[in-house]
């Protein structure tokens, strides 16, 4: 009877590690799956972005032909950075005479004019989404790029 007792004991202690086992893998994997993506150390980057006009004809039967139909962005629209970098733009002008912009969550008020660079520099500060966007009044609707601050 002991014998059986003591084999007893150590099947059962075997299944209680084992079932303590299989939790703690649910909840790391788990934690794994869920938690964010690590977030490298903050350094300086550098975009090179384009002032574009996208352009295009009507051919539909409810517009007189031809009808031209514009629009202007920055190119890329959006990028993401982590909070603490130190960013640079690099913008060039390729379209449309002068771009007054803003950059409102740092600070950043500037000029893009057409075949020139212009630089902007600024630390990323503030975490979440930031918008940099041509003040044009015919741009304003379109012209917008959103920086995306992570960390």
């Amino acid at each position: 009877m002991k014998e059986g007792m003591k084999e007893r004991t150590k099947m059962g202690v075997l299944l209680a590690v084992a079932v303590v086992a299989i939790i703690l893998s649910a909840f790391t994997a788990a934690w794994v799956l869920t938690r964010p993506a690590p977030v490298r150390a903050p350094q300086a980057v550098t975009f090179v972005v384009l002032a574009v006009e996208y352009k295009g004809t009507s051919d539909a039967s409810e517009n007189p032909p031809n009808t031209t139909y514009k629009a202007y962005r920055w190119d890329p629209s959006y990028i993401r950075v982590v909070k603490g970098d130190t960013v640079t733009l690099n913008i060039f002008g390729v379209n449309g005479a002068s771009h007054p912009s803003t950059i409102d969550a740092f600070g950043q008020t500037f000029t893009v004019t057409r075949g020139q660079w212009t630089t902007v520099t600024f630390v990323a500060d503030k975490g979440g989404l930031a918008d940099m966007v041509c003040h044009v009044p015919e741009h304003t609707e379109t012209m917008h790029m959103v920086i995306d601050v992570v960390g």
